[in-house]
């Protein structure tokens, strides 16, 4: 099946096992003891685990949770780069899939919300007064930042250095 081919309708219904169910379950887990909902983690779990790109409605039925907040959870995690969405040709129908890109993108994300944090922190240094024991804080959390920032960055680097080979697509 190429990546343009409408999925085999019987072919979403992948065997999910105990120990992917488990699994599928340890990421509904996992994310929500980080304050994101536990449906979240679950379809997460679920794109990693599917062979193939999935319907919303594909989703819902497998996770057994409404479409409504599968649609919800979507929007966080194509606003992350954890989901990517997949239009297929001939099909009308939106599909979802773990994007190749999903890591590098969530490390890019990271960065942007690092880089926000130290704006914020500026911002707050130029409220306070000089001399304020206040500034102590704020210039340290302007240096953690640019240390973040400059993590990350050394991170896609290695990150796409390991992942360089060009056959690395998803086969759906």
């Amino acid at each position: 099946m190429k990546n343009t081919d409408p999925p085999d309708s019987n072919s979403h219904k992948q065997n999910l096992t105990p120990e992917l169910l488990r699994f599928i379950h340890s990421m509904g887990v996992y994310f929500e003891s980080y304050g994101i909902a536990r449906i979240g983690g679950l379809i997460l779990g679920l794109l990693m685990v599917a062979h193939e790109p999935l319907s919303a409605e594909e989703i819902a039925t497998t996770l057994k949770v409404s479409r409504a907040s599968v649609s919800t959870n979507f929007r966080i995690l194509l606003t992350s780069g954890l989901a990517e969405k997949v239009m297929l040709h001939g099909d009308r129908t939106s599909y979802y899939a773990f994007p190749t890109t999903a890591w590098e993108l969530a490390i890019q994300v990271s960065t942007q919300s690092v880089i926000a944090l130290k704006r914020l922190a500026e911002q707050g240094l130029q409220a306070v007064d000089a001399g304020d024991s206040v500034q102590t804080r704020l210039q340290q959390t302007i240096e953690f930042c640019d240390m973040q920032v400059e993590y990350n960055q050394k991170m896609i680097v290695e990150w796409r250095a390991r992942h360089a080979s060009p056959a690395r697509q998803p086969v759906y």
